[in-house]
């Protein structure tokens, strides 16, 4: 990535070559991106765009480098009081433990990517970091907290798809015929 771009279209191409599944690219042009944004002193669309480069991160597998892009992002994010930017970060952060097989960790900060995302009204975010959440559990075994998590997303979700509001109706049989 050449350093006279400016850093909106160093993460517009970083972004573009994510989207075309070239990770490395996407990694190096989100950091280019990020030290740009740094070098002009805005710091909040800095820690985006290391969340950025940890998610491209994670889909190559480098877990352990992914957090160590993220975890520095979380303490600005709160001391902005940006809940949005931050509840996604800890989407991120469970992304990059979970492949890393910190469940237990990658479970509570999935948790907390919910809450705050509830709280900030970002309904559809919020599913996602269910659904996150539900498949680790799967993945652990725990198949009825992830039936009760993925239970939980589609009730709060905004909008769902005629398969959501199928597969909605079709959870809730099982705990109809549970005893009372």
């Amino acid at each position: 990535m050449r350093q006279d771009l400016s850093p909106k279209r160093l993460a517009q191409a970083a972004e573009k070559a994510f989207r075309e599944g070239n990770y490395l690219i996407a990694v190096a042009g989100f950091k280019a991106a990020a030290a740009a944004y740094q070098e002009q002193g805005q710091a909040i669309l800095a820690s985006e765009m290391w969340n950025n480069c940890a998610v491209a991160l994670v889909q190559l597998g480098q877990g352990e480098e992914a957090l160590k892009v993220i975890q520095p992002t979380l303490p600005l994010l709160e001391a902005e009081g940006d809940l949005e930017r931050l509840g996604i970060a800890y989407g991120n952060l469970a992304s990059a433990l979970e492949v890393c097989g910190r469940y237990e960790d990658a479970q509570d900060a999935y948790l907390r990517s919910a809450e705050l995302l509830e709280k900030c009204g970002k309904a559809d975010l919020r599913l996602h970091a269910l659904k996150a959440l539900s498949q680790l559990q799967l993945k652990q075994g725990k198949q009825l907290q992830a039936l009760a998590t993925f239970q939980a997303a589609l009730e709060d979700a905004p909008r769902l798809s005629l398969q959501q509001k199928a597969l909605k109706k079709l959870m809730e049989i099982p705990w109809k015929l549970l005893p009372k």
